[in-house]
């Protein structure tokens, strides 16, 4: 900026002095052709004069006659002087023709580049008609001539320039250079730049909120990265120790033969567990850091809905659970191996903590935005206060129920991450012991 200001300022102020040269020469040569002009005025009053009391005879004498033109009434020439303006044909010339209608003027003609010549002429009282010439520079000419001087004084004048160019631009950039951008001062400041000010404040306060809400969003997510680690480490803990439990008890021989079998059986199930567990902690991964391969494809909600409630009918006919399926034939596009998950999961989440003899009602809707994805059971219902942490990892909202119904407490966290990842939204409305109802708008 500051080399702008410097460059602006020397450049015009050399544009600027070079401008008013032309003009003032211009303005002296004016007055120089007017002064001219004056001059010749009056040396013709006076050759009038002595033309008419004294005769033409006189003038020949005159050292300037050779600027001295007279004819008479006819325009025959009398006295042509040499340096006069020439012409073939005085009588056609424009100063005769004028003074023979009694005018008295000047005309300035061009004979070169370099000259001009200007008269003056009048008629006498017998008719007859003097011109009085002289030479003149031309405009052109006169600045040739002042060129050398044009140019001492415009490398003055720059040299001057770059000084104060350079102090000028120094002085108004002083108090910029002095701002304080973190807690910038109008008071420091031209008025001009308040706007700016303003701008820069607004932009601090932005910039220290999100400072304030990242440090907050990671302290936040080091808190969920610290009860993750925690979490894991007790859900794959406890089927270990029930796993190491069973094996050791076998090896050392206290089981009965006949037990045998309901051991083997129990490390199995345990082992499911985990199998389960690490597999959706993967699936958690993979969705965070968007590391799934999928490929995006049209999927019919209400065939996928149907094929997985056939996959969960054996668990709604345990509870006694009645599962239906209402609303429009809509169509999304999307990873179809996400989309079952979701489903999934929002499914087995809905019958296992429903009611004996509860319901689970579908609905499919398409909308302008999308296609609204409802899921409302008659279950067990969340708090209000849990509400906002049941898409946790590992969150529970009744610990001991939970680990009668088993599960991994990772399922509604696999469906934000899921939604998220397809840029799909996801809430959840309930009331404890009456029910819940999740919507996905796709």
């Amino acid at each position: 900026m500051k080399k702008r200001i410097f460059r602006g300022t020397f450049f015009t102020t050399v544009t600027v002095f070079f401008i008013c040269s032309l003009i003032i020469s211009a303005i002296f040569y004016s007055y120089y052709t007017y002064r001219k002009k004056v001059t010749l005025e009056t040396e013709l009053s006076y050759l009038i004069h002595m033309a008419e009391e004294h005769g033409i005879d006189h003038i020949e004498a005159l050292h300037t006659a050779d600027r001295i033109r007279i004819s008479d009434k006819d325009g025959n020439l009398l006295i042509n002087g040499k340096n006069c303006h020439y012409t073939e044909n005085f009588k056609e010339s424009e100063e005769f023709e004028k003074a023979a209608f009694g005018s008295i003027g000047y005309v300035n003609r061009f004979e070169s580049i370099t000259r001009n010549q200007p008269c003056v002429y009048e008629k006498l009282s017998n008719g007859s008609v003097i011109c009085l010439y002289d030479t003149q520079y031309s405009y052109p000419s006169l600045l040739l001539s002042m060129l050398p001087y044009m140019i001492g004084v415009m490398l003055i004048a720059a040299v001057i320039s770059l000084i104060l160019s350079k102090r000028l631009s120094n002085s108004i950039l002083k108090p910029v250079d002095a701002l304080n951008l973190e807690n910038p001062k109008k008071e420091t400041i031209y008025p001009e730049f308040h706007p700016f000010i303003d701008k820069i404040n607004r932009q601090n306060e932005q910039l220290h909120l999100q400072l304030s809400e990242l440090a907050k969003e990671h302290k936040e997510q080091d808190k969920m990265r610290r009860e993750f680690t925690a979490n894991v480490s007790h859900e794959l803990k406890t089927p270990l120790t029930s796993i190491s439990g069973y094996a050791e008890i076998i090896q050392n021989g206290l089981v009965k033969d006949g037990d045998v079998k309901v051991f083997a059986g129990r490390i199995h199930d345990e082992s499911q567990r985990m199998i389960t567990l690490v597999g959706d902690i993967i699936k958690l991964s993979q969705l965070d850091e968007n590391e799934i391969s999928v490929k995006n494809e049209r999927i019919n909600l209400t065939d996928c809905t149907n094929a997985i409630i056939s996959s969960l009918e054996p668990l709604a006919k345990e509870k006694n659970v009645s599962v239906t399926l209402k609303g429009d034939n809509a169509e999304i596009t999307g990873p179809e191996i996400i989309v079952e998950e979701i489903i999934h999961n929002i499914l087995s989440n809905a019958i296992k903590y429903n009611k004996e003899n509860g319901s689970v009602e579908i609905k499919i809707r398409q909308c302008v935005d999308g296609v609204e994805y409802s899921v409302k059971d008659t279950g067990i219902g969340i708090p209000e206060k849990d509400l906002e942490r049941v898409f946790e990892r590992f969150y529970r909202v009744d610990k001991s129920h939970s680990k009668e119904i088993g599960g991994t407490g990772l399922g509604l966290s696999i469906v934000k991450h899921g939604a998220k990842f397809m840029g799909a939204s996801v809430s959840i409305q309930s009331k404890e012991g009456v029910g819940t109802t999740i919507r996905i708008l796709f």
